[in-house]
């Protein structure tokens, strides 16, 4: 608790000087005595307590530390607010701007990826189960170890597209004409081209 020295010997400066602790209850007996016997004689005193009171009553509910009027405490507050506080380097100001690109390229491969997965037609093997049958013309099986460049240009030379194939046991299904599929039945890399529809291939 902090202790008042009034320097006069005036009754009611000394009171004067109390009031303050006095509204907050921080006097010792002798002095809450001293102010008790003042204020019922001295209408001053009486009206500086009642403003006092209020601002009291204020900082009480701002929460204001039991200290308050301590001036070693304030003094030692003070200090700890004036020490330097270690500050953190700040990030460069290209360090946003370059986040944000590398998300924006994240974006725009993801975008591509799903893009590219969405317009791929789904292949699927003659074995696939619960498949739809196909429109084929032709069977046709090349003999092993035939390169896939020569089995391309013979296809071409034909005019035959793959419809689907090849299954496990190496058979192709196509689109292809009488002519073409004779000109496979022919060819020295073909083991076996046999028509899928009833009479000739269209």
């Amino acid at each position: 608790m902090s202790v008042v020295i009034p320097m006069e010997h005036d009754e009611h400066a000394a009171v004067q000087a109390l009031l303050p602790w006095f509204a907050r209850g921080q006097l010792d007996e002798a002095d809450m005595a001293k102010v008790q016997q003042h204020l019922p004689h001295c209408v001053l005193c009486r009206n500086e307590l009642a403003a006092e009171r209020p601002m009291q009553t204020l900082l009480a509910g701002a929460g204001a530390p039991e200290d308050v009027g301590d001036v070693e405490a304030g003094l030692a507050k003070l200090h700890a607010r004036l020490l330097p506080v270690a500050r953190q380097p700040a990030a460069p100001r290209w360090v946003p701007w370059a986040l944000g690109a590398q998300g924006a390229a994240c974006a725009l491969l993801l975008g591509l990826w799903l893009q590219a997965r969405q317009d791929a037609p789904a292949y699927e093997g003659l074995s696939a189960a619960g498949t739809v049958p196909v429109a084929a013309d032709a069977l046709v099986m090349f003999k092993p170890g035939t390169g896939e460049q020569a089995l391309r240009e013979l296809l071409q030379a034909q005019g035959a597209s793959v419809v689907a194939g090849p299954t496990e046991t190496g058979a192709w299904l196509l689109r292809v004409d009488a002519r073409g599929l004779a000109a496979l039945r022919a060819a020295p890399i073909v083991q076996l081209a046999e028509p899928l529809q009833p009479g000739p291939a269209r």
